[in-house]
């Protein structure tokens, strides 16, 4: 069944209006999608390249849950008129449908710059929704865990290794799994594209797609990004951090290990503008998992805050 489309909410009124178009200009539709990033459904490769995992892991994801929605654009010339959805939404982003998960819609938009966007990815809640490709069992597991993110996977090496942190203790490991469900709900602002002005345009008598991106490697970088993501990835953390070699790297083990020893300048890192203090593996994960939500691919959405 098609999704009802949403209007403009003027910030002043307490009705939904039918058009916003201030007195008869000219006007759009906007569309906007949540979109994953192609680590999420492809993983990650070993290598040199940017994208690439530089200590010689791959990464692959087999689930990868998130919680989207509170959508929300405004206009710095007109603090007056604003666009806003409520709806919160549970995303299978291995089960997206082609082209992405309709978020939400808007009609008889101004066909202008709306330079204030942003959305949340909050902690789950008994009100939030399953978007399409997405499973009843896995929208009651998220709200039973009060989750906002939850991702299952492997990473992979043919001579990996995983050593204890901060000793020469190594024993093979060819394969670490991990199952990290986090209650790390963040709202994203200011959200601006990787070139060009902030926010979106709407093009008169036509539609303006805004997509959301959800990055999917965040937690292998080597710094909290709060700009462009110049940064290399890394594994190694998550196989040292396996502490009782059974192949799989649990959140309580991450919660056992300092970070100081698996996070070393050496290696390139720097928890420089985290949003929660780090001093253990899983406080990276979790400061990681605040940074998830970017726009229109690799634009980003800087001004984060805990929700």
């Amino acid at each position: 069944m098609p999704r009802p489309k949403k209007v403009l909410v003027p910030a002043l009124a307490l009705a939904l209006v039918a058009g916003c178009n201030g007195g008869g200009g000219a006007t759009g539709r906007v569309q906007v999608f949540v979109e994953a990033e192609d680590t999420i459904p492809e993983g990650l490769q070993p290598g040199t390249g940017e994208e690439n995992i530089v200590d010689g892991w791959a990464a692959d994801y087999t689930k990868f849950l998130v919680v989207v929605g509170n959508f929300r654009a405004g206009r710095s010339a007109d603090t007056s008129a604003s666009l806003s959805d409520p709806a919160v939404y549970v995303v299978d982003l291995l089960n997206l449908p082609v082209g992405g998960f309709v978020l939400t819609e808007f009609d008889d938009v101004d066909a202008v710059r709306w330079d204030r966007v942003g959305y949340d990815i909050p902690d789950a809640s008994a009100s939030v929704e399953a978007a399409e490709g997405t499973s009843a069992a896995d929208l009651q597991f998220m709200i039973d865990n009060g989750f906002s993110i939850y991702v299952e996977g492997a990473i992979t090496k043919a001579d990996g290794q995983s050593c204890l942190p901060g000793t020469d203790d190594c024993a093979p490991a060819t394969e670490v799994k991990f199952a990290w469900g986090l209650a790390a709900g963040t709202s994203f602002d200011d959200c601006a594209p990787e070139e060009g002005d902030a926010g979106f345009a709407v093009p008169s008598g036509g539609t303006a797609q805004i997509k959301p991106t959800i990055h999917g490697d965040h937690w292998f970088f080597t710094n909290i990004t709060q700009g462009a993501e110049i940064t290399e990835r890394r594994a190694q953390w998550v196989a040292d951090s396996d502490l009782d070699r059974d192949g799989e790297t649990t959140l309580d083990e991450l919660r056992m290990v300092k970070a100081a020893e698996v996070f070393t300048p050496e290696l390139g890192y720097s928890v420089t503008g985290a949003s929660i203090p780090v001093t253990t593996a899983y406080d990276y994960l979790a400061a990681q998992a605040r940074t998830l939500g970017d726009f229109q691919g690799e634009g980003e959405c800087p001004t984060r805050a805990p929700l």
